[in-house]
């Protein structure tokens, strides 16, 4: 078994390993969803964004490992955020192999949509789950609740590091709902991604400083949202953040992580839910 990096050279090997392993997709999804990653502004150095499995010279797997940083208590810390994992039916054997060698590295690695063979395996290779599942709020119930809360703004006028301004910039260019909650002198930038469930449009919190902060002020997030065109939020939870008044709790979607992270605050910056939906 051979392990190559997926960089700009041999994307279009990447692509015809990703076409044949997930074939519910098209050729073109996967081809936009890879352009993509390969041009995100999270990628350093045209660093790999996956890896391919040969075996006799022969591809017959592939992973992405989609780049990014975060804040830690010593600096920016590397992620990578596993996500497109596939190796071929008479090589599966040693896809938990090929995952240990993937995930060997020091940084920080999530696994936002596990598989349920993922599932199995993550814990042997070090993974944990970050949140058991999600909360969903419904947000014309949610839109009715008391209004003393913090306020909603456009980023063009909040106060906020040029870094931040410019992932919420990218992210609003890859059509993501963005604003600021303002708390006084405090400036919280939001991220949610847009999806659909049974017809309906909703959104996924991609990014927020804390998972209180949305609860603490779901009336003004749900009004806002609502003239997004957006009618249910999506945030990932576990049980002992479940909430009353109109949330309802699911524990079907795990996500992981292996590494130190912030396990109240919500970043899928830069991840597989933005450049792969």
């Amino acid at each position: 078994m051979k392990l190559r990096p997926i960089d700009d050279c041999n994307s279009v090997q990447a692509l015809a390993v990703l076409t044949r392993g997930f074939p519910e997709k098209s050729e073109s999804f996967w081809a936009e969803g890879l352009q993509k990653i390969l041009a995100s502004p999270s990628r350093r150095d045209a660093e790999p964004v996956g890896f391919l499995m040969a075996m006799g010279g022969e591809d017959v797997g592939v992973v992405l490992t989609i780049p990014g940083e975060r804040p830690g208590p010593d600096g920016a810390r590397n992620v990578f955020n596993l996500a497109a994992w596939y190796v071929d039916e008479p090589h599966r054997w040693l896809a938990p192999r090929m995952l240990q060698k993937v995930v060997a590295q020091e940084a920080v690695f999530t696994d936002l949509t596990p598989s349920l063979a993922a599932q199995q395996i993550n814990p042997r290779l070090g993974f944990e789950i970050l949140n058991e599942g999600f909360q969903v709020f419904p947000l014309p119930w949610t839109a009715l609740r008391a209004r003393q809360q913090a306020r909603v703004i456009s980023i063009d006028h909040a106060k906020l590091p040029d870094d931040i301004r410019a992932t919420l910039d990218q992210h609003a260019r890859l059509g993501c709902v963005v604003a600021v909650l303002q708390d006084g002198r405090d400036y919280h930038p939001l991220i949610f991604s847009r999806m659909t469930r049974r017809h309906l449009p909703g959104a996924r919190v991609i990014l927020t400083d804390s998972k209180k902060l949305i609860v603490d002020n779901l009336a003004v997030i749900s009004r806002f949202l609502l003239r997004n065109g957006v009618l249910f939020l999506l945030m990932d939870a576990n049980r002992a953040d479940a909430t009353a008044g109109g949330s309802i709790s699911r524990w079907s979607a795990p996500t992981y992580v292996k590494g130190a992270t912030d396990r109240s605050r919500i970043d899928h910056t830069y991840s597989e839910l933005i450049f792969l939906g």
